[in-house]
């Protein structure tokens, strides 16, 4: 186990498992920066559990040294489905599974989130980019956790089919609204203290991901919009390839888009002024995207997949 440095980064060597790289969703899900290491969840199989209708999913999760690639700690967690690994804003980790879990980066528990109170009514797969807070779609209703506390305060009682929050709302690409705009094929609610508002509709918008508290990024077919509070464009990246969203740094200064034409590129843009800052590759071709994870500053980025990771430092 070891790292590489040169033009194109560290090299993180990380276990000899599947690429997977099958999922977009999974592609910024999947590992995160904690301090000075690197925190991944690999899938390495099923277990039946009595009792339950489905096998539950094994995952390996591993604590890397960013610096050395040096594998520095590891734990088993579970879930009925998949594990979610988040980067909060105190070099932690937020890990959802079977249950919601804030770790240090060597993997030692921090303190759980109490799902009595809803039951198995709970879906956490989104953070806000700051590192803040957690959304939690409670059916019916949806919550805001504070990542630091782990306590949560209601943001609405309708159902909020979340594609991404920020630490004072949720964007959802819910098609609810089709009735009163049947030509459009995509739309953008917002979900906030003040209720539910459509804040777009068109023919191509793709899962709306909160940049920063102000900024939503559309990025579907061949092109990616970013989108005031009010829906309002305020710039727009054409492509000649299909693209989607791969990630946000913490402090809310740059963004990447996958281009996934003849060859899988990344490319890192500034927040404020859509502009391309840098390129990067994965060294192995996924099956669909590969994960994908900022530093908290903007100036690093890891890409890859289990089998490897390349650490990349920016400009």
């Amino acid at each position: 186990m070891g790292i590489t440095l040169g033009t194109k980064g560290a090299r993180l060597n990380g276990p000899l498992v599947s690429p997977e790289t099958g999922s977009v969703f999974a592609a910024t899900r999947s590992i995160a920066f904690a301090g000075e290491r690197v925190v991944l969840a690999s899938m390495v199989g099923l277990r039946n559990i009595e009792g339950a209708q489905i096998p539950e999913s094994v995952y390996d999760l591993i604590s890397l040294d960013a610096r050395t690639g040096e594998v520095k700690d590891r734990r088993e967690v579970q879930a009925f489905g998949s594990v979610k690994v988040f980067a909060t804003n105190e070099a932690h980790v937020i890990v959802s599974g079977r249950s919601v879990v804030r770790l240090t980066p060597d993997l030692k528990e921090a303190g759980t989130f109490d799902t009595r109170d809803v039951g198995n009514h709970w879906r956490v797969e989104n953070i806000s980019p700051d590192g803040s807070t957690l959304g939690n779609a409670t059916r019916p209703g949806f919550e805001l956790i504070d990542v630091r506390t782990l306590q949560a305060r209601r943001l609405s009682d309708k159902t909020v089919s979340d594609t991404s929050v920020s630490s004072k709302a949720a964007v959802s690409d819910s098609p609810l609204w089709i009735r009163d705009y049947p030509k459009a094929s995509s739309f953008v609610t917002l979900t906030d203290e003040f209720g539910q508002h459509l804040i777009f509709h068109g023919s191509c918008g793709g899962r709306p991901q909160f940049l920063r508290d102000d900024r939503i990024l559309l990025a579907a077919c061949k092109a990616a919009r970013i989108l005031d509070l009010s829906g309002a464009t305020l710039k727009t990246i054409d492509s000649h390839e299909p693209v989607s969203f791969a990630g946000v740094s913490q402090n809310g200064s740059r963004f990447a888009l996958q281009f996934s034409g003849r060859r899988e590129r990344f490319v890192i843009y500034s927040v404020d002024s859509a502009e391309p800052i840098a390129e990067v590759a994965a060294e192995q071709a996924p099956q669909a995207q590969s994960w994908t994870a900022f530093s908290p500053d903007g100036t690093m980025i890891v890409v890859g997949s289990p089998q490897k990771l390349t650490l990349y430092r920016l400009p």
